[in-house]
């Protein structure tokens, strides 16, 4: 997470809701705009980090075994980042030299209360900042949420803490901040809601995040997510100046 900014810039969060918008319009494919048709889901799905570079517009979307993937770079952005769609719900992503923000990931095309997402983090590195966990968007009101589940170099964790709760396993602690930018309709101010895990998730171990236990204890602080009809993700993100790092990630619905 950015010290000062949100995860999001506004090109993204514009993309986003255009890209989600398209979702009911096509049953097949989901891009963000027109220049995101350069390159079809299928030719990013088909590439593997060693084997290309993935040279992108700012925003890449589809659909690929059944979920939704993205991937995003912010304006400007300079270094190497390869991702790649897996079978089923696995993605890769490795970065060299990185200068910038970018997120991606694989999930839904839109968001859930009731979701119980699976998943194995089987390789994760990141020199950076930027975290990997459970991320998505609400509207009215507007709130730009995560679970957390383990971080890079730099910790995520900022805002007013609201306090301590366990689900699946583990030990979460939840904050909350409001940002001065824009949310994802273009309008002015939004408030972050994220729960992190008080211990870093292991690496190459079956774990699952109950969305509803995350979303109710939000609610209880008395923050209580919009409508859920955007794209979410299980994200992997990095900021920072000459980062590196690598990620490989399979998600499934329990």
């Amino acid at each position: 997470m950015k010290k000062q900014h949100s995860f999001t810039s506004v090109t993204r969060k514009v993309t986003l809701v255009v890209a989600a918008t398209m979702v009911f319009a096509s049953a097949t494919c989901l891009t963000g705009c027109k220049k995101d048709q350069k390159t079809a889901p299928e030719t990013v799905a088909s590439a593997t980090p060693a084997d290309k570079a993935a040279v992108t517009e700012s925003y890449q979307s589809g659909t690929h075994n059944g979920f939704f993937w993205s991937l995003w770079k912010s304006d400007g952005a300079t270094g190497t980042v390869n991702y790649a769609n897996g079978t089923g719900g696995n993605y890769s992503v490795n970065w060299n030299g990185f200068n910038g923000n970018f997120t991606c990931g694989k999930g839904y095309s839109v968001g859930s209360a009731t979701y119980k997402i699976g998943y194995n983090l089987s390789t994760y590195a990141n020199s950076g900042g930027g975290t990997f966990g459970w991320y998505g968007w609400s509207r009215s009101p507007y709130y730009e949420y995560y679970v957390n589940e383990t971080w890079g170099a730099v910790s995520p964790h900022t805002g007013t803490f609201l306090g301590t709760f366990e689900t699946d396993g583990a030990g979460y602690n939840v904050w909350t901040r409001w940002m001065t930018g824009k949310d994802i309709d273009g309008g002015d101010g939004f408030r972050q809601i994220y729960s992190s895990r008080v211990t870093k998730t292991s690496t190459a171990q079956n774990h699952v995040i109950t969305f509803a236990n995350h979303y109710n204890k939000w609610k209880s602080y008395g923050y209580t997510l919009g409508q859920l009809n955007i794209p979410a993700i299980m994200v992997s993100e990095t900021w920072g100046t000459n980062t590196n790092g690598n990620i490989n990630c399979t998600i499934w619905a329990q």
